[in-house]
């Protein structure tokens, strides 16, 4: 399986990351990829892109060097009952992508019931895309109260392969989430969650869960040029590769 899109990167915009806007792009060509995802920190976190940075992500180039570009964000998941970083409605509508995500310095780690209702909140928030590295066990949650009700709301789930590396329980959760994605025909997505051009593309520790569980290719969304097109073109009026 290849995939051919990354839909988890950070610039130097949040400032615990370190490359450019360009050199992302110049990272996604090198790892032969199709497309990124430019999905900066919201401004909830203590280093955070201010809204004037998603209020002005209609200046960034559809493509740089060949890579379609996607204007995103990664939003955090406000206790207690899900909401997301405060950005205006008009922002919110702007965004190619977005995704949302538990996130320590925001969301105080709590019982997974806590964890279940937040992700609840999410679910029926139309803003969301995708929801963001699940296998985090200190954000532990029902499982299947929340993977069973993704196509419900139109969620994407992300398996992160940053989350893999770094931290420990991630994989033993996201394969839990993966059988139940395979169960539920729940599509995902493989992301890097890169914070420096030299990872973009990375996602081998990803694609061994997937080979592990044997799981279905026709349900990774950014695994098929084609089908990643699609959905842009359905959920989001894209035509995300007609300039790339």
């Amino acid at each position: 399986m290849k995939i051919i899109a990354d839909l988890h990167t950070h610039t130097c915009v949040s400032h615990h990351a370190f490359s450019t806007l360009r050199e992302m792009a110049e990272g996604a060509k090198d790892a032969g990829l199709s497309a990124i995802a430019i999905t900066d920190h919201g401004p909830m976190m203590e280093d955070g892109a201010h809204p004037w940075h998603f209020s002005n992500l209609s200046i960034v180039p559809r493509q740089i060097g060949g890579v379609a570009v996607l204007r995103g964000a990664e939003l955090n998941i406000m206790p207690p009952l899900g909401g997301i970083d405060p950005l205006p409605l008009q922002i919110l509508r702007s965004l190619d992508w977005v995704i949302a995500s538990f996130h320590e310095p925001v969301f105080r780690p709590a019982k997974p019931e806590i964890h279940t209702q937040a992700l609840e909140g999410i679910l029926k928030n139309p803003y969301v895309n995708c929801l963001g590295h699940l296998g985090d066990p200190r954000f532990d949650f029902d499982h299947e109260a929340i993977i069973s009700q993704c196509n419900t709301y139109g969620k994407i789930v992300e398996i992160n392969n940053n989350s893999v590396v770094v931290r420990r329980g991630s994989s033993e959760n996201c394969a839990d989430i993966l059988h139940l994605c395979k169960r539920y025909e729940v599509p995902i997505v493989v992301n890097s969650d890169s914070h420096i051009q030299y990872t973009v593309g990375g996602f081998d520790n990803a694609l061994a869960l997937l080979r592990e569980i044997d799981f279905p290719e026709h349900l990774v969304l950014n695994a098929d040029r084609g089908r990643l097109a699609d959905w842009f073109r359905q959920h989001r009026g894209l035509e995300i590769f007609s300039q790339a």
